[in-house]
């Protein structure tokens, strides 16, 4: 009797891990996952677990023994150390690194044109190509290349996974949060970094994992790399806004240029996002077949009833560093108010730009739309 074709997903506990799971188990893998055991979410499914730290090579060497599977996917721990700890240990590797390898996710103002390229696809500028390069950025672009390294050389079957701003039940960061707290908190107001144009890609959880998925065990996807994102995207004024319609609520957003909110920059983007991180996808439906297993309003609208009925706790998502700085936002509101003021009555014939409620969540919506096609 052929035995079933065997897989390892190192990490596995986070937002992709337990699709990733299910879904090999679907397709006939022995499974299992290789994580520290630090976190033992419920719900996971009925897999074997290797307790090893996969940050070390020393912990990998070791716990790995002389052991060998068809395909691995390396989600956690260091990339490079991973990679290297498995070579000639698999048939196939698929690694997931993000979009931090492109030239001016880190480094916006030392790149010309401004930032990073607008749907930047797979062979792109990666960040170390110009002077200076970001040190994290560095690592990701050496980490891939180790990666593409040993699969030329015969290690494994190389694949990476390139990920964008991950969202979901379970996720690292709660990106949504930042809207839902001020919701439950009573603010009415809510500002947004310049006017809320911003347009950062985002794919649920589910999507991400299927890529994966599509990637294992497929010939075409050797020597490849593949960016992840929901097929719809939204500025993050429309991301707000959704959010809002879906906990009926009505918010009022206030656009203030991001050099003056901080505080607004750091828990609805990251950081390093400016003005844009916007990649093309449509290399994974060309070359692997992959389609989208959850449109991004439904899968929005299951991250915030997840995180409604689980709210974050600072025991729960230990790097999640949003202010919520109230007494400061409000500083900044008011001072906003009185700048516009200032400008109407000395220039009264220069038309200025007025904050909008939302509509009323009832109102038809370009989320509605989306759910009804």
């Amino acid at each position: 009797m052929k035995s079933s074709p065997t897989a390892l997903v190192v990490g596995g506990t986070g937002p992709t891990g337990p699709h990733l799971l299910t879904g090999l188990l679907e397709r006939g893998y022995d499974v299992e996952i290789l994580h520290r055991g630090v976190h033992e979410p419920p719900g996971l499914p009925d897999v074997r677990h290797i307790h090893a730290d996969p940050h070390f090579r020393e912990t990998l060497d070791a716990a790995i023994g002389t052991r060998t599977w068809d395909v691995v996917l390396a989600t956690y721990g260091r990339l490079r150390t991973v990679a290297q700890a498995f070579a000639g240990k698999c048939g196939q590797f698929i690694g997931v690194g993000g979009v931090p390898v492109y030239r001016g996710f880190f480094e916006p103002d030392a790149t010309r044109p401004y930032g990073m390229r607008l749907l930047a696809r797979e062979d792109g500028t990666l960040a170390d190509a110009y002077e200076p390069v970001a040190p994290f950025a560095a690592k990701m672009v050496a980490a891939e290349r180790e990666v593409f390294r040993l699969g030329a050389e015969g290690a494994y079957a190389a694949t990476m996974v390139r990920y964008s701003q991950i969202y979901g039940p379970r996720n690292i960061v709660p990106w949504e949060w930042a809207v839902m707290k001020r919701i439950a908190d009573g603010r009415r107001r809510m500002i947004l970094p310049d006017a809320g144009l911003w347009i950062v890609t985002r794919c649920a959880a589910r999507n991400a994992a299927e890529v994966l998925l599509c990637a294992v065990g497929d010939p075409a996807a050797a020597g490849e790399a593949f960016n992840v994102a929901d097929d719809d995207q939204q500025t993050t004024r429309q991301w707000t806004e959704s959010i809002a319609m879906l906990l009926g609520a009505e918010m009022e957003f206030v656009g203030i240029p991001s050099e003056l909110a901080p505080s607004a920059m750091g828990e609805l983007l990251s950081p390093t996002a400016r003005p844009h991180v916007l990649v093309d996808a449509s290399r994974a439906k060309r070359l692997l077949g992959y389609r989208e297993v959850v449109t991004a309003a439904d899968a929005l609208a299951e991250t915030v009833a997840w995180l409604t009925e689980n709210p974050v706790t600072a025991e729960d998502y230990p790097t999640y560093n949003a202010r919520f700085d109230y007494a400061m936002e409000d500083r900044l509101l008011a001072a906003w108010d009185q700048a516009r003021d200032l400008v109407r009555r000395q220039a009264p014939d220069t038309p200025v730009g007025m904050a909008h409620p939302m509509p009323h969540p009832r109102m038809p919506s370009l989320q509605a739309d989306a759910r009804g096609r």
